[in-house]
């Protein structure tokens, strides 16, 4: 399936509309009403509402402040397993780590700061044929493919406002799956992807219920995620349930699975 994984995120970091929010509210009182009138301005809509979501799926800002462990499967679209793996974010030295199954081989893979390193079938991956290291996805992005997308993937929505990332400014009122929503435009720097998305809320909640991207818009390529369903654990409240479509003919790709959510030791 084609995802957005060219996007390099860095580490996992509370959105910068959350920072905003967070030093309003815990900070000294402004010094006049125009310094209160500024801070309001600087805070656009669409902004505000990512920073809303982000506080409905983890209150408790523990994303990138804490370390995170959560068991992922996803099926193709014929409903056969294409991964099964655990993941895990900021444990001890490692900033991310995989195990467990892809396209039918066992896969062991780590980044940290001085690198990454990876096992497939007990196979290190310097010593991988290329056709492994490419099935594995293990040659993209200097090796550092799962990071970025499982970094991205399964830190959304507190992943949107990352380093890179350009909100358009206003709300969107549109529907989506035949729901009324409210949906944020987001474009990448060439860096960081370069794909345009959009982001689509619950408007009462905030809760965030899919996304669609594309890599040209005004071909309508790309494809889009339905999200279904809430995984629990550590004060965290992600989406359990990812299907994934295609944009230009709604064919069903695959679906995601998140399971168990650990947070700390």
């Amino acid at each position: 399936m084609t995802t957005y994984a060219t996007i390099r995120p860095a580490s996992p970091a509370v959105p910068p509309a959350l920072l905003v929010l967070l030093a309003a509210a815990c900070g000294p009182p402004p010094a006049d009403e125009d310094s209160a009138a500024v801070a309001e301005t600087d805070l656009t809509p669409a902004r505000e509402l990512v920073a809303r979501s982000a506080a409905f799926h983890d209150p408790d800002g523990v994303w990138g402040n804490r370390s995170i462990s959560m068991s992922w499967v996803g099926t193709d679209g014929e409903g056969g397993e294409r991964v099964a793996v655990d993941l895990e974010f900021g444990a001890d030295e490692r900033d991310f780590a995989l195990s467990g199954r892809y396209r039918g081989s066992s896969i062991e893979y780590e980044t940290a700061a001085d690198g990454w390193s990876a096992t497939v079938d007990e196979v290190a991956q310097a010593d991988l044929p290329e056709a492994d290291r490419e099935r594995m996805r293990l040659h993209r992005e200097d090796g550092m493919f799962w990071r970025s997308y499982y970094g991205f993937l399964a830190g959304l929505p507190m992943k949107i406002s990352d380093p890179g990332s350009h909100l358009d400014p206003d709300i969107i009122e549109t529907a989506f799956m035949d729901r009324e929503v409210h949906a944020v435009r987001v474009t990448y720097d060439p860096g960081t992807g370069g794909d345009t998305w959009y982001f689509y809320f619950d408007p009462a909640t905030a809760q965030l219920v899919g996304c669609r991207f594309y890599h040209d818009e005004s071909v309508n390529d790309g494809e889009y995620i339905v999200f279904e369903g809430l995984a629990e654990g550590g004060g965290l409240r992600l989406p359990r349930l990812r299907g994934w479509y295609m944009n230009a003919d709604g064919r069903h790709l695959g679906t995601d699975e998140v399971g168990m959510i650990r947070v700390g030791r």
